[in-house]
Parts: structure tokens; C-alpha cells; sequence
């Protein structure tokens, strides 16, 4: 998922924040500082949420089998413990791109799984 709408929102919002107080308008600013804030809180909980294998598969349209072997090689690391994995949703999508990021074995792009997930599987 693209984020970057809501970074640029907050980002906007402290622009705003920042005209309020050279107006003379500071608690007003201080409050559209604390909404800004709040909303990149929400943003970096959202990204570092831990998901179940279940979870994270069904948020890449992927069959729970392809997340799990992902896990099970390193292509994805494990924010859980052996025998009760968890992914953290960012480590889906590397350098928070709205592509998911699969990697085989070896550290390479998996294009299989590339492939199945273009055409929506």
C-alpha cells in the first residue's frame, strides 16, 4: 500500500501548523502540529504491525503456503518466533513500496511469485 499520501497530508499539516503560529495563532498551530503527529504515529503502528502468515497473505493476494516458504527461506524475515511466525507488514513491502517484496533462496527476486501476484493470485 502507497502511504505516501498520508505523509504528505501530515506533511501539509505541519506547513499549515507553521503559518498558524508565524499568524500569531499558536494553539491553534499546536494543535494541527498534534494531528500531524498523530496521524504518523498511526502510520509507523500500521507498518510495523505484526501479521500471522494468514494475514499477511491475504493482504498480498498470495496463497498462505508462498508466504510461509518466503518466511522459511529468510525472503522475509521473522518478526514472530520458530513455530509461530509473525511478518511485519512493512517487511512486505520493502522500502515502502507498494509492491510486495518476494525473494527466493538465494536473496533474488522470486519472479514466479511476481507472476502470481500480477495476475491476481
Amino acid at each position: 500500500m502507497n502511504l505516501e499520501p498520508f505523509r504528505a497530508l501530515a506533511a501539509g499539516w505541519r506547513d499549515d501548523a507553521a503559518m498558524l503560529e508565524r499568524r500569531g495563532l499558536e494553539r491553534e498551530a499546536r494543535m494541527v502540529e498534534s494531528f500531524a503527529s498523530d496521524l504518523e504515529q498511526r502510520l509507523r503502528e500500521w507498518e510495523l504491525q505484526a501479521l500471522t502468515l494468514e494475514q499477511a497473505a491475504t493482504e498480498l493476494g498470495l496463497k498462505y503456503d508462498t508466504v510461509q516458504r518466503r518466511v522459511a527461506c529468510g525472503g522475509l524475515p521473522n518478526a514472530g518466533r520458530k513455530g509461530a511466525p509473525l511478518v511485519r507488514r512493512c517487511d512486505l513491502y520493502g522500502g515502502g513500496s507498494s509492491t510486495p517484496r518476494l525473494v527466493n533462496e538465494s536473496g533474488e527476486p522470486d519472479i514466479a511469485d511476481e507472476v502470481l501476484l500480477a495476475r491476481g493470485r
